[in-house]
């Protein structure tokens, strides 16, 4: 009977590494791209988790205006609430709905230019949270952020759009840019976040660092 019983709980777990449910292919997603307590850390700040793995599709690109400071953690930070950032702007797409996938390009959340090594999107009915993770370059070094949006899909819209940032590895960062665990969290002042035109070829140019004296706005 031991025997019988070790070798069905071998089975299920076997079975579970193959056939994995959709909560644990969105959780370890998850996990990849941000530390629970960075996550702990954005939520205390006031951003806005939206759970789940039913989220709505987000494909587009996005404009948040005026994009005003919310909350901060870093020390003596000169952005503080109610501080308008320059603009944002997301471009999201090939948003998957069998891995939780999505691919995101942004403008003036990390930096001028901002690429996600690895996204995910979790949420439920019209509301969503997309989570991706930044590596950024200043002053001859490089950070790990991790990014999050959240929001409500209304039409063509994103409403009550929220964004976060933190350094989650600071192990080769340069010199001025904030600490592991320090961020922000911004939103969009009007509440409505309407669809934009996202010029990839001037991120791509960014990205290789031909305007990389550009400031990092939220660093």
């Amino acid at each position: 009977m031991i025997v019988g019983l070790v070798l069905q709980l071998t089975a299920c777990s076997k079975n579970n590494d193959i056939n994995p449910s959709d909560e644990e292919i969105l959780s370890k997603k998850i996990e990849d791209i941000i530390p629970q307590k960075y996550v702990d850390s954005l939520t205390k700040l006031g951003f806005t988790i939206n759970n789940g793995t039913t989220p709505p599709n987000i494909n587009g690109a996005y404009l948040f205006k005026p994009f005003t400071i919310k909350s901060s953690n870093i020390p003596n930070d000169p952005y503080q609430p109610g501080y308008v950032l320059n603009d944002g702007v997301i471009k999201l797409y090939e948003q998957s709905t069998t891995d939780f996938s999505i691919k995101m390009l942004g403008k003036n959340f990390i930096g001028a230019a901002d690429t996600s090594v690895v996204t995910a999107i979790s949420g439920g009915g019209n509301k969503f949270t997309v989570y991706g993770k930044v590596k950024a370059y200043r002053n001859g070094g490089y950070s790990f952020y991790a990014f999050l949006m959240s929001g409500e899909k209304d039409g063509n819209n994103i409403k009550n759009g929220i964004a976060g940032i933190i350094n989650i590895d600071d192990s080769h960062a340069g010199f001025g840019t904030i600490a592991e665990g320090q961020g922000r969290v911004a939103f969009d002042g009007d509440y409505t976040s309407e669809p934009t035109d996202f010029n990839s070829k001037m991120a791509v140019i960014t990205e290789r660092g031909i305007m990389s004296n550009k400031p990092f706005q939220l660093k």
